[in-house]
């Protein structure tokens, strides 16, 4: 297959909208298919490819044994939890999957569980974030249950023990039970960072994004590779994470509290609320 020409995916590279095309059509628009040397071509197709999801692998794999059919799993997982059973599931190492919004997330959550928002790009950071060892208990606005299941399933992880009955309604008596994640307004943010004792300010987006345009003094550890480089990070020490918007910082948030870093918070709105509220950011300088 010729790579194809227009917006770029995780699945490949400037794959194009078009579903049909012609080899002359291709070889005059298609960047890959200008004359070049083999090294040159490697280089081109090559650039700016973001990091392939972890699960990839492992769906290169499942795809060649026999697997459940999707309504199958289904089937299987659609199971209501009680909130004690819950619980005696995260006892024994289950990952907690609440898949809220970032702004309800950060409200009130279950202590430990981990947000990553469908209304984001679910399967690919679930694919990232959590791993195939442990069993996924869902967490999700009642109702939404089965599209959290099925859009997990349709990246091979079909070892879903079942949702929280009622969401995050059966807390509501459980106070002791809950946490929540500070999300600072951007000016507060600023003046927060200006302060005697500041937080460590952190980056979870990627190169390529920092590359363009961050703000001063952060640390930079894409979300992709956060869990390799906690034990580098300071729990005596606030932590403050922005990404573009607060999709990807909730996510970063919630695996760090779930590692035991008792004081972190997000700029809500992450970079883009930043830049709106005026204030500055480091801008790349041009090549000469």
């Amino acid at each position: 297959m010729y790579p194809a020409h227009g917006a770029g995916s995780l699945c490949g590279k400037a794959l194009s909208k078009e579903t049909v095309s012609t080899l002359g059509e291709q070889r005059r628009s298609n960047y890959a298919l200008q004359p070049m040397s083999k090294e040159a071509f490697i280089q081109v197709v090559t650039a700016d490819q973001p990091d392939a999801p972890a699960y990839f692998n492992y769906d290169a794999v499942l795809n060649s044994e026999e697997r459940p059919t999707l309504d199958q799993a289904l089937a299987r997982e659609m199971n209501p939890l009680t909130l004690d059973r819950v619980l005696d599931l995260q006892a024994q190492s289950a990952q907690i999957l609440d898949t809220r919004d970032p702004a309800e997330f950060a409200s009130a959550h279950l202590a430990g569980s981990i947000n990553i928002g469908l209304a984001g790009q679910f399967a690919t950071w679930v694919g990232t974030v959590l791993d195939r060892k442990h069993p996924i208990v869902i967490i999700a606005t009642p109702g939404r249950e089965n599209e959290a299941a099925i859009r997990l399933g349709r990246i091979g992880f079909d070892h879903v023990a079942g949702y929280l009955k009622d969401g995050l309604h059966s807390l509501k008596s459980h106070p002791d039970l809950t946490a929540a994640t500070e999300r600072l307004s951007a000016p507060f943010a600023a003046d927060v960072l200006l302060s005697p004792q500041p937080p460590l300010l952190i980056d979870v987006r990627t190169p390529r994004e920092r590359d363009l345009k961050h703000i001063a003094g952060s640390l930079a550890i894409p979300l992709n590779h956060l869990a390799e480089n906690m034990e580098k990070l300071p729990k005596d020490r606030p932590l403050l994470v922005y990404c573009a918007g607060g999709y990807r910082s909730s996510i970063a948030a919630s695996l760090l509290q779930n590692r035991g870093f008792p004081r972190v918070s997000e700029i809500a709105g992450g970079i883009a609320g930043w830049e709106a509220a005026k204030l500055p950011v480091q801008i790349a300088q041009p090549s000469p």
